[in-house]
């Protein structure tokens, strides 16, 4: 019995190097820019014709007063700064994004939680690289979002601060997309709480509040609908039913891909960020209230298989089906404007 545990742990042991490996491997490629396409299109992993901009949002805190987002929001835009094409982080302004070329396909990445600014910088170019593997050549705007998600201790009072902060995360994103012009093409991608935010700032552009936190005035109420993917959603799965919590959202989409699991750990664990109740989760079984209106622009697949009871989202991007899905949104800029309900 003894050397048969012993072959069993040699034999963990063995498999954990491996995934070692495997990951620093990975890493590797991330921090190289290596992609499996042709060089000449790609420079450091970025295709030349994309725009890809960093929205802080952490630096105005808990606030949602647009006089305040306008000040206090940091703009970054990742440029070349060499004939190579290689690119770095410089300061930028909202103006320059809300003056660029609005015929151009906007894609805005929310990150989940426990990521530092940094973090989010890196795991949003990381994304994008993921992304624009199953696009067309057609140039993007790549926006990361990045919200005050960075750890704090205990995992209990890590996971609540952070469901709390997805309210006026929501109501800032809102912000964001309302100084867009209303014919920009957006598709908007969420993983985890990032996906909880897409849905309350989706609330808040189609005339909602997220309890006392709104916009009194749209700049573009007949904005057009967004094509949304939700990764492991973070929020109630009753949520997105008419007169709920973010009731209102599904009147800004034009289709929704919601991206399932229910062995993801996290996804059933949920109920623990909720204050009252067992809440289950959208991303872990999918939308339990919903109009069928609402139904019908919503497609859901569910990467069980796949990912298992990983709660990652370059598991959730690998999964079959998922970045071919994010890249056909980006390429679809040819779909009708519709106004919003």
């Amino acid at each position: 019995m003894s050397l048969i545990l012993l072959a069993r742990g040699a034999m963990a042991r063995a498999a954990i190097r491996v995934r070692f490996v495997l990951f620093t491997a990975i890493l590797a490629a991330f921090a190289c820019g290596e992609t499996l396409v042709e060089a000449s299109t790609f420079a450091n992993g970025i295709r030349a014709q994309d725009e890809i901009v960093l929205v802080n949002v952490r630096p105005v805190g808990g606030c949602c007063d647009p006089a305040v987002l306008a000040d206090g929001v940091q703009i970054e835009s990742y440029q070349a700064t060499d004939e190579s094409g290689c690119r770095q982080w410089q300061v930028s302004n909202l103006g320059g994004v809300v003056a660029a070329d609005s015929s151009v396909s906007t894609v805005i990445f929310v990150h989940g939680n426990r990521l530092t600014n940094w973090d989010a910088k890196c795991e949003g170019l990381a994304a994008y690289r993921r992304i624009v593997r199953q696009s067309d050549a057609a140039p993007i705007r790549f926006v990361i979002f990045s919200w005050p998600a960075a750890q704090i201790s205990g995992p209990l009072k890590d996971v609540r601060a952070k469901a709390a902060r997805t309210r006026p995360a929501g109501c800032q994103l809102a912000w964001f997309v309302d100084q867009l012009p209303a014919e920009t093409p957006i598709t908007m991608v969420g993983f985890s709480f990032g996906a909880r935010i897409v849905t309350g700032s989706l609330h808040i552009l189609g005339g909602g509040s997220l309890g006392n936190m709104g916009l009194a005035e749209l700049q573009h109420s007949n904005r057009r609908p967004a094509n949304v993917v939700l990764l492991a959603a973070a929020l109630n799965s009753d949520w997105l039913c008419p007169g709920r919590y973010h009731g209102q959202a599904m009147g800004m989409v034009n289709q929704m891909v919601l991206v399932n699991n229910c062995e993801d750990r996290a996804m059933k664990l949920y109920h623990f960020s909720a204050t009252c109740g067992r809440p289950q989760a959208l991303g872990f079984c999918g939308p339990t209230c919903v109009d069928p209106v609402a139904a019908s622009k919503i497609v859901e697949l569910n990467v069980s298989r796949y990912v298992g009871s990983e709660h990652d989202l370059f598991c959730y991007l690998s999964a079959p089906g998922v970045t071919s899905e994010i890249g056909h949104f980006a390429s679809a800029i040819g779909q009708p404007v519709v106004a919003a309900n």
